[in-house]
């Protein structure tokens, strides 16, 4: 058997959803299928149905596992379904086995209320489990209505995506039999590719190169004892009428001779979709079986594979198991169920690369311009109150109301700021009016106002005059 690394970033967002349902609340898986890869190898080498075809493709001689989150080398998995945590703050930093837990768990444990860790990938490396960070980005979107160029009524759907950046890891196994195929299967895979929905528009670029990485280790399993069986991948059973079941026998999880199931001390989740088939333009038919991270224990006498695919839809990356993980079975010296990992969210690093200039569209330069313009009227309305403030007694009287009015209007018509004050000066210089403003110092205060530096002579005096007309009529 050959076995192929590869590592896959994303280059941009990519939508691989839970279902293959239109309508409803559609959300995001947090890894990639090997459906997916598949649908890549296919895309390059499935140019007739042969012996070759055949055997990458409809087989089960060929394997593509799932990508999942990773981190420094170590690929991901999803947190095991045996894993609780307090659901109280008290001890919330610790984490138990529930297979290892006594029959009669102590006051203290069941005060601390646990609850089952169900979400997240995690990197295990030593006794240190880091939380990897799966970012998601959900988008609104409408359909397009290309007779009348616009969206469609009552046509809005949702997108939930993986942001891109993620680096995820996946393995791609070759029965001996296909191994002459290993590198023209890597050739197919490698280079920038497209997965998942949308991919014709702005989502589903992902580049794809060899890596090599660590899997999640096992440990050898022991006769007569207790064995975990890891869903590393979704697992889908058949019973003898060919219906899917939750309940597998030891021999499709991959144990000979006798033993069984300890359904007390497992933890199962499930799963359940409609796979859509774009060939035929149709549902295949419903796929029910067990949710990625399931732990089952098993007491059997005798020892399986370390890892190995059980179960149907092997070459889409189904039945992946792990038996016995390190990351589980290492730690039954503790009495009380307590793992001794400890468990941590991603560190984030801070980007050392320069800030990049944003660059200037008309939109930036529009908010530019809104926030000049409100700090200009902040600095009017700053002196205008100013000078209400110190000067509005010396106006007094419904005639002077009238002479704010003209100059409002003054200024209304004019916005260079010397032949505005040019024309203000004329206006006090002519008329009846003039011997008013040279009383009592209203000339000086005005034109102090209009010399104020670092202001736009227009609007203040717009903004002065309406004041001051209020100011003379009360």
């Amino acid at each position: 058997m050959k076995t192929i690394q590869l590592q896959c970033t994303l280059l941009s967002d990519v939508i691989i959803s839970e279902t293959s349902a239109t309508t409803g609340n559609r959300h995001s898986l947090d890894f990639i299928p090997g459906n997916n890869f598949l649908g890549i190898a296919a895309s390059k080498l499935y140019d007739k149905e042969n012996e070759k075809t055949h055997l990458l493709f409809h087989s089960g001689k060929v394997r593509f596992g799932d990508a999942h989150p990773s981190l420094s080398g170590i690929r991901g998995v999803r947190i095991p379904a045996v894993v609780f945590t307090p659901k109280l703050k008290d001890g919330a930093d610790e984490r138990y086995f529930h297979h290892l837990l006594p029959a009669d768990l102590p006051k203290e444990i069941r005060e601390k209320q646990l609850k089952q860790c169900r979400d997240g990938f995690y990197v295990f490396d030593g006794e240190q489990a880091t939380e990897v960070n799966v970012g998601k980005t959900f988008a609104l979107k409408s359909a397009y209505d290309s007779g009348n160029r616009c969206s469609q009524d009552h046509q809005l759907f949702g997108y939930e995506a993986l942001n891109k950046g993620l680096t995820l890891y996946f393995e791609v196994e070759l029965d001996d039999e296909a191994t002459r195929y290993a590198e023209e299967l890597t050739a197919a895979l490698c280079g920038t590719r497209h997965l998942g929905r949308s991919r014709t528009a702005q989502y589903g670029l992902v580049e794809i190169k060899q890596a090599s990485f660590q899997q999640l280790k096992s440990d050898a399993a022991v006769a007569n004892e207790e064995v975990l069986v890891y869903a590393d991948g979704r697992l889908v059973f058949l019973d003898e009428h060919g219906l899917p079941t939750f309940q597998p026998t030891l021999r499709q999880l991959g144990f000979e001779g006798e033993g069984e199931i300890l359904w007390e001390k497992s933890q199962v989740r499930t799963f359940s979709y409609a796979p859509w088939n774009f060939k035929r333009q149709a549902f295949d038919s419903q796929r029910c079986g067990i949710e990625k991270g399931s732990v089952l224990v098993v007491k059997a006498n005798n020892t399986p594979k370390p890892t190995s695919y059980i179960g149907h839809y092997k070459q889409e990356g189904f039945g992946r198991v792990v038996y016995n993980p390190d990351i589980l079975s290492k730690n039954k010296a503790d009495q009380e169920g307590k793992a001794m990992f400890k468990f941590e969210g991603q560190k984030k690093t801070r980007s050392e690369e320069p800030r990049k200039e944003v660059k200037e569209t008309p939109l930036l330069a529009y908010l530019k311009r809104a926030q000049e313009k409100d700090k200009r009227v902040f600095d009017v309305q700053k002196v205008v109150n100013k000078f209400v403030n110190k000067h509005a007694d010396k106006f007094k009287g419904e005639r002077f109301a009238s002479q704010w009015g003209s100059i409002r209007s003054l200024a209304m018509v004019t916005s260079d700021a010397t032949k505005l004050k040019e024309s203000v000066i004329t206006f006090l210089d002519h008329g009846v009016a003039k011997k008013q403003w040279d009383e009592n110092g209203r000339r000086e205060c005005l034109e102090e106002v209009m010399n104020t530096p670092n202001i736009n002579l227009q609007e203040l005096l717009i903004n002065l005059a309406s004041e001051m007309a209020k100011e003379c009529k009360d």
